[in-house]
């Protein structure tokens, strides 16, 4: 069955928009500021975006809206589109917000994760462990933390957990390869409390790892 398309109106007429397309381009360019492909502060243009995933600027001109909209890009006053800078105060208040969501989402959760799911995110973990920060950990970390957000049952609060997760990660120096070990411990944690339906643990083990990531990140910042 073909996808719905919808048109919009430009300089030269109605353009054909297909949404899955433009899913793609959102996906891409969002991956690309993530992982510090595009920097924070440095200019986005759609051409460049096009050329580099191989498709028309329309879709990538829709996901360039998107994220312009959520505040991932912002637009100078000479119109050029940069990757939005997030300040330390701006990333340690995200955390402390994340702190209170995600031990909510995870006291919710307690007793309603999947086996398979629980499963899969020990596998990963011991992955991670053996094989150290490859290619695909920070999307393992992503589906970790979202499992848990939407298994919760409130997609209100999975849809802001994910749009916090999106802004910390923009902070370079939330890469912190020297806890590994640490952050796989407290990933375990996480996920026994969640496989024994304790809710209250699952709470306590969900914001002594945020609190980690945040203490740790303070210590760092301190040495430099």
């Amino acid at each position: 069955m073909e996808c719905n398309r919808y048109t919009i109106g430009t300089m030269d007429g109605l353009t054909t928009i297909d949404p899955k397309l433009s899913a793609v381009a959102y996906g891409a360019v969002l991956d690309m500021v993530l992982s510090g492909t595009i920097a924070p502060g440095e200019q986005v243009t759609e051409r460049q975006i096009a050329a580099h995933l191989g498709m028309s600027r329309t879709p990538v001109r829709e996901a360039v809206r998107r994220l312009e909209g959520e505040g991932t890009l912002e637009r100078q006053r000479n119109g050029a589109l940069v990757v939005r800078p997030y300040s330390m105060e701006e990333f340690l208040h995200a955390l402390a917000v994340r702190r209170l969501l995600e031990g909510e989402a995870a006291r919710l959760a307690a007793g309603k994760v999947a086996a398979d799911v629980l499963q899969a995110a020990r596998e990963r973990i011991a992955r991670l462990r053996r094989e150290g920060l490859a290619d695909t950990a920070r999307q393992d970390d992503r589906d970790f933390h979202a499992a848990i957000a939407q298994a919760s049952g409130n997609p209100v609060l999975a849809g802001t957990i994910a749009d916090l997760r999106k802004r910390t990660a923009m902070f370079r120096l939330g890469r912190l390869p020297e806890r590994l070990d640490q952050v796989c411990d407290e990933h375990l944690a996480v996920l026994d409390a969640l496989a024994s339906g304790n809710g209250a643990a699952a709470r306590m083990a969900m914001q002594a790892h945020i609190d980690n990531v945040r203490e740790h990140l303070l210590q760092r910042l301190m040495a430099i």
